[in-house]
């Protein structure tokens, strides 16, 4: 009997390790860097016209100082996001933990940032070709930026809990490719779809990386399920606020107000 139950428990402690191992924070590094690639992809097709490459295609509106703000701060956080995740594919662990401040900082001051020019351009009846009505399309930004905040907030909270924290900051890059995607369907000729498009591209990459940890782990991690919920309450929140309905719209109105 004793050897039976010392037999069980060399097998339940190998078992824990295993369990360490590939939740260790290199563990799965590559995967999510190439995640963070194509949402990267997407972000820079999506400005390309308005803001990266805005000297040569002129697409408007024009660029003010707001907007060259706004735009050089979310392209800091974005590289330091890929900065971040290439330290871990390297090992560099701790380099990444001491770059962790200088990220929360950042993603601060582009919510800041992307509230107040969210805002602005509504004030002013800015939105995309075959976007809903600019106050209707307000709620766009304004629910992608919170939900954003709510996973990289909890994220943060738990950083010292791996497993959760990655999995956490990667779903709220997958939310920042919203507006990319959105800008993307204009050219292609599908503008009236990408507000639709902005939010389902996001849930298609959060449903890949749910199926990569369900094939890798054996089941998906609950930080997973945590941001499906949060992606849930933000399309039907979306979708509700495009019907421009009259508690919206009275929001919006506040919020613009000059």
């Amino acid at each position: 009997m004793t050897d039976i139950a010392e037999r069980a428990d060399t097998r339940e402690r190998v078992s824990h390790a295993a369990v360490a191992m590939r939740e260790a924070p290199g563990a799965d590094a590559k995967f999510y860097l190439a995640m963070v690639l194509v949402s990267t992809v997407i972000i820079f097709l999506g400005f390309a016209p308005s803001f990266y490459l805005k000297s040569i295609i002129h697409a408007p509106p024009p660029l003010t100082l707001l907007t060259w703000t706004h735009g050089i701060v979310f392209t800091g956080w974005v590289l330091l996001f890929i900065t971040q995740a290439s330290l871990i594919v390297a090992g560099k662990n701790a380099y990444h933990r001491q770059l962790g401040i200088i990220g929360a900082i950042l993603f601060g001051a582009m919510v800041s940032l992307g509230i107040t020019t969210a805002i602005t351009a509504a004030r002013l009846g800015h939105a995309p070709p075959g976007a809903p009505d600019p106050l209707a399309f307000l709620s766009l930004p304004l629910f992608a930026i919170t939900g954003a905040a709510v996973l990289v907030v909890t994220a943060l909270w738990n950083r010292q809990r791996n497993a959760w924290h990655k999995r956490l900051m990667l779903a709220s890059f997958f939310i920042m490719t919203g507006p990319g995607t959105g800008r993307i369907a204009i050219p292609l000729g599908f503008a009236p779809q990408g507000s639709l498009a902005a939010i389902v591209v996001a849930e298609l990459l959060l449903v890949i990386a749910m199926i990569y940890d369900w094939r890798r782990h054996g089941e998906v991690h609950r930080a997973y399920w945590l941001a499906a919920a949060v992606f849930v309450v933000l399309h039907v929140g979306m979708t509700w606020a495009f019907g421009s309905p009259a508690l919206w719209m009275d929001f919006a109105h506040a919020v613009t107000a000059t």
